[in-house]
């Protein structure tokens, strides 16, 4: 029996040993936001950028100044983020701040009548926290994370929930 469970973590140990992280990653998210995902891994710390799409799922007809966001928007958000390996490097917990960048159409009460709209550029900061998977036997990991964005212009501490899923090819 003693043979046996040292055996198993024997195993255990080298298949954890194989599932670091690497260098660079690039992936896909869904959720709020949804979008390709690009990150920088350094020595407990990481760059997090993601180009994608912003309130189509969390935002979609959301009251927002004197009108409503009735459609999603492109957004950019870039993140410095730190991070714990658990589990031998297996998976990693981090949490982070950034700054997101929106254009998203806004419709003002005053056009309610003809449908007209406005674009609207928005600016703020960012938190994340998530949890990351790394595959033993494939250079990927899997992700979820949540957070909030608070814009400062135009809407002043306009706030916007953001939780999401994902997949990244480790290189």
């Amino acid at each position: 029996m003693k043979k046996a469970l040292l055996s198993l973590l024997l195993v255990f140990g080298v298949t954890l040993a194989n599932a670091q992280t690497q260098r660079w990653a690039v992936g896909f998210k869904l959720g709020e936001p949804t979008g390709v995902n690009l990150r920088k891994y350094g020595n407990h710390n990481a760059l997090d950028i993601t180009i994608g799409t912003y309130g189509g799922l969390l935002g979609m007809d959301r009251s927002y100044r004197s009108g409503t966001y009735r459609n999603a928007g492109i957004m950019l958000n870039t993140s410095y983020l730190w991070y714990t390996p658990l589990l031998a490097e297996r998976m990693t917990v981090y949490t982070g701040l950034g700054a997101q960048l929106n254009s998203r159409r806004y419709y003002p009460d005053r056009f309610s009548n003809v449908g007209a709209y406005t674009n609207n550029i928005s600016i703020g900061p960012s938190a994340t926290a998530g949890l990351e998977y790394f595959s033993a036997r494939r250079p990927s990991s899997y992700f979820i994370e949540g957070g909030t964005y608070v814009e400062l212009l135009p809407a002043f501490l306009f706030i916007s929930p953001q939780v999401s899923a994902g997949i990244r090819h480790n290189f």
